[in-house]
């Protein structure tokens, strides 16, 4: 199942996990890090079902075995402790979000388990007062708190399109400059899938501009849309496994229209059909510079523990000193009668005297350990270690001699304790880089983001290749009958390929408008970025296009020879990167600005500059809330200046 779940697909889910209330929680595992098991004994069949929830992606009824861990994560016992033998009361849909709210009824009240089902979502415990007892990501936006003891703030509400009249609904519809699809997703809130289903049924292309439908196309579409909508009021779902080539490739709450080259194959339960989807993922062991990182942190609490230790020897010292000059006469005294005795044969007589001294806590020749109770300037006794072959004088120097070491040490030590700070700051950032690298990877991930690519404003799919290596793949593997070669009239110049097809692999033709749009691109995109405001560039017919050079010559990897008519293009050197919705997933797109305004209500506009795009990329991070590394990707090979933001402010 590519697709996400939509709001419609929680609607079906809620609806079926009714079966489930009054039934208790029998058991509680979390397999991994996104992945959580709920057992409970079904009242209504007398059997024990699983809830399997995939944090942010999936929630489905099953009866699957699963290898649980032998010992629990602090949230499952935290969820056992709160919630097993609770009888569940309630299972509703938060609004029309992709948001599921279990109650679960106890002696000590009713507590509330959330499971946010999209893109960075979350699974919540709350207490009764509904404040967060833990949720299972630590998150915290401007708009809300994911932290223990704080109030639960779910996401901003969404479009309800079961509570949209026909006038607000058309007054959203003309409000937009999109084209149908878009505005059916994003402004009535059905998300693409259903929002392209809309479009099928009402005989509209999804691709027709707000502006240039009729009073009569708006009508046709709000009938249809109360169509689909009745069938999920009355609850009269159809669940529909959809295959491909023998293959299941999704499930639908009805048979979709739309789906013109699938087939279908219907089941009992929608909740349960998912599980065909549901492939446990193993916990990854802790990277290479996790380990080092630790082990670092390690090391730091146990230099600023020598520290201390160094700190207080500095100090004892120094007052040891202090107090045998301060005890001068009665130590003289001590160590004069004491050479005295070991000058004579038999001394144990005198060495038991020398014991039976108030000043004298032990002394034992044998041992050479001679230790004495001193009485420093604040009145305090101290023991303090004496050298009876030494002179008074001489063993002061000795304890003032030692706190200087000491302090030698110390400057060492927190020479040493900085270097490690230091160290540990290279790590964190190379940890946060592999978190977002795995962030990046754990997202859906579309063939074309291999590469640098955008979608035309006609829909078409536009690649183009980051190095020689991804030149090489993206004209030898995806450059076929029907698709457009484009290349910037320049050396260092990406290898770019418009396809006659859109995201959907439906298959769309290629206008001049979207050559144009691809031209801009393969332009800001290439080495003239760094030099020139403006570049040619020509695009071909694929067999054009040729890995064979003329005889004698070498063409190095991801190098082409172009032979034929060229189709000139001159082309000024703009980009703007914003975030797409493409089928329900917000990617990050950068393009040409026509494309980009078509698909995004937040973008940025760039052109040539003087500012670094690390720089750039650290502002826009906190923008569109994802890593400067993954704005990186998006933005073109050089210095740049933001011309104009839209739909947010930026410094």
């Amino acid at each position: 199942m590519k697709r996400g779940l939509s709001s419609f697909d929680i609607y079906v889910i809620v609806a079926e996990l009714q079966e489930l209330r009054g039934s208790y929680i029998d058991k509680i595992y979390q397999l991994n890090r996104d992945e959580l098991l709920i057992r409970v004994n079904n009242r209504k069949t007398g059997q024990k079902e699983i809830i399997f929830v995939r944090n942010g992606e999936l929630l489905c009824t099953t009866q699957k075995k699963f290898v649980v861990p032998e010992k629990p994560s602090m949230f499952a016992m935290t969820l056992r402790k709160y919630l097993l033998n609770g009888r569940i009361s309630q299972i509703t849909q938060h609004e029309f979000d992709r948001i599921i709210r279990m109650k679960v009824k106890k002696k000590a009240g009713d507590f509330i388990l959330i499971f946010e089902l999209f893109a960075n979502g979350n699974i919540i415990l709350l207490n009764t007062e509904g404040k967060i007892i833990l949720p299972l990501i630590k998150q915290r936006w401007a708009h809300r708190t994911l932290q223990p003891h704080e109030v639960y703030v779910p996401p901003p509400s969404q479009i309800n399109p079961f509570h949209l009249n026909k006038e607000k609904f058309m007054d959203l519809m003309k409000k937009s400059k999109k084209d149908l699809v878009r505005t059916l997703a994003v402004y009535v809130n059905l998300g693409g899938t259903y929002a392209e289903e809309i479009c099928f049924r009402a005989g509209i292309d999804k691709n027709t501009g707000i502006q240039e439908l009729r009073e009569e196309s708006f009508k046709k579409i709000y009938v249809e849309l109360q169509k689909l909508l009745d069938i999920f009021k009355e609850k009269k779902f159809q669940p529909t496994f959809v295959k491909k080539e023998g293959k299941t490739t999704d499930i639908l709450p009805l048979p979709f229209k739309s789906y013109t080259e699938s087939e279908f194959v219907k089941t009992g339960s929608f909740s349960r059909g998912l599980q065909e989807f549901v492939d446990v993922r193993k916990t990854k062991e802790k990277s290479t510079y996790q380990k080092k990182l630790q082990k670092l942190q390690r090391q730091l609490l146990q230099q600023r523990k020598t520290i201390e230790d160094f700190k207080k020897k500095i100090t004892q010292k120094k007052i040891e000193g202090d107090t045998i000059y301060l005890n001068f006469q009665s130590c003289q005294e001590l160590l004069h009668d004491i050479v005295l005795i070991l000058e004579k044969k038999e001394k144990k007589e005198e060495i038991e005297q020398i014991n039976k001294r108030n000043i004298v806590k032990n002394f034992d020749p044998t041992s050479n350990e001679l230790i004495v109770l001193l009485q420093d300037d604040q009145g305090k006794t101290r023991e303090i270690e004496l050298d009876f072959r030494k002179t008074v004088s001489e063993n002061a120097e000795n304890a003032y001699r030692a706190s200087k070491k000491f302090q030698e040490k110390l400057k060492g030590a927190e020479v040493a304790v900085k270097n490690t700070k230091n160290e540990i700051k290279v790590y964190e950032k190379k940890v946060i880089l592999k978190k977002e690298e795995r962030e990046i990877k754990k997202e859906k991930q579309f063939w074309f983001e291999r590469f640098r690519w955008f979608i035309s404003i006609e829909g078409n799919i536009v690649v183009a290749g980051r190095d020689a290596k991804s030149n090489e793949q993206v004209v030898k593997k995806y450059l076929k009958e029907g698709d457009r070669y484009v290349h910037a009239d320049i050396h260092g110049a990406p290898s770019c390929v418009v396809k006659g097809m859109d995201i959907n692999d439906k298959k769309i033709p290629i206008s001049e408008r979207t050559l144009e749009e691809a031209c801009r691109f393969a332009a800001s995109y290439s080495k003239a970025w760094k030099q020139f405001s403006e570049a040619h560039v020509y695009w071909v017919l694929p067999e054009q296009v040729s890995k064979t050079p003329q005889s004698g010559e070498f063409l190095p990897k991801g190098a082409f020879v172009v032979r034929g008519k060229r189709n000139y293009f001159k082309c000024k050197l703009e980009v703007a990167v914003g975030e797409a919705l493409i089928n329900d997933l917000k990617k990050l797109m950068g393009g040409p600005l026509e494309s980009v305004k078509a698909m995004s209500d937040k973008y940025v506009v760039l052109k040539p500059g003087v500012t670094k795009k690390s720089v750039v990329a650290r502002k826009l991070s906190n923008v569109f809330h994802t890593s400067a590394q993954a704005i990186e990707r998006a933005l073109p090979p050089g210095d740049v200046n933001i011309v104009k933001a839209i739909g947010f402010g930026i410094k």
